[in-house]
């Protein structure tokens, strides 16, 4: 296995990914802001020339707690016939590496509190449940 920056060639096979992981997702010039955006960096993991699985990291560079810098991950996905084949671990564990590497201090994500074998995975790796509330404000 291999992880590499999502190429805009392979937009649309990311969003197939996306689409079967999530039930829906963004039309394709929703993705194509990724190039564009500093920060943000898409990474997958393909088998041939399909993505079958990714993961979304976004750089907090700049705050003021003594946790920063950071990494935000979220959109992490494998698609269903390719789970169980250590997909997602592979990812994390290039993330963390990476990361440490790199200097950053801690790295959070999000995931549905149904989501057991997500919270398994990420326990096993030495993600804690944080202390904290999530908030949102959807316009």
């Amino acid at each position: 296995m291999t992880v590499e920056l999502l190429n805009p060639s392979d937009l649309a096979s990311y969003k197939d990914l996306i689409d079967e992981c999530f039930g829906t997702s963004n039309d394709l010039s929703f993705y194509e802001r990724y190039s564009k955006n500093k920060g943000y960096f898409v990474f997958v993991v393909k088998n041939c020339d399909e993505i079958v699985g990714s993961i979304t990291q976004y750089n907090i560079d700049l705050f003021t707690f003594n946790f920063q810098p950071s990494l935000m991950l979220f959109n992490i996905a494998v698609k269903p016939t390719f789970r169980k084949n250590g997909i997602a671990r592979f990812l994390l564990e290039y993330i963390i590496e990476n990361a440490k590497k790199d200097g950053y201090h801690s790295i959070s994500l999000t995931c549905l509190e149904d989501a057991y074998g997500a919270h398994k995975l990420y326990e096993s790796l030495g993600f804690k449940k944080a202390n904290s509330v999530k908030y949102d404000l959807r316009f």
